[in-house]
């Protein structure tokens, strides 16, 4: 049987759909949607451009493919649920999660107030604080004196700490 031909598809899809979406849900307990399952085995169907073969018959092809693909179903589904096990796991302490989101939006206000300091004393930060570079370092890259380096810095360190402190108080 040529399963692009449509009406031997409609056929085969009237007369199995509902057997085959009870078979998946006794296999899987109602773990997984049968019609999903079912669904899936009738769109790879028609989707294989295959002649079955002549001595397996219809049913035998069709309750096998739905039993494949109900175990399927099963494994995605399961490590989808360890999944996000793991995920709730990791943020199950409320106290943790409210941490680490201060955190983050503490290194948001930062950034952002690095982003507004003059370019130069910008730069001057940047390499520092988060390139690592020394001061000495610095003023030979950028050819300023150590002490413009410092005082870019103290510029930098002096913006960010009113500006940080006036934002947590807002909160």
């Amino acid at each position: 049987m040529f399963f692009k031909d449509r009406d031997a598809f409609k056929e085969a899809f009237s007369a199995y759909y509902n057997p085959l979406c009870n078979y998946v849900n006794h296999i899987t307990s109602g773990s997984v949607s049968p019609e999903d399952v079912v669904q899936d085995v009738f769109v790879a169907l028609w989707k294989s451009n295959e002649d079955l073969d002549p001595v397996q018959s219809v049913s035998q092809y069709l309750f096998r493919a739905a039993k494949n693909k109900a175990l399927e179903h099963i494994r995605s589904q399961k490590s989808y649920e360890s999944a996000v096990a793991t995920a709730l796991e990791r943020m199950s302490d409320a106290s943790e999660m409210s941490a680490e989101t201060d955190k983050y939006v503490q290194f948001e206000k930062l950034y952002s107030l690095v982003r507004h300091l003059p370019a130069k004393c910008q730069n001057v930060f940047v390499l520092h604080k988060f390139n690592g570079l020394t001061y000495s370092e610095i003023a030979e890259t950028e050819s300023i004196s150590i002490k413009t380096v410092e005082n870019h810095m103290l510029k930098a360190l002096k913006y960010l700490r009113e500006n940080l402190k006036d934002a947590n108080e807002s909160r």
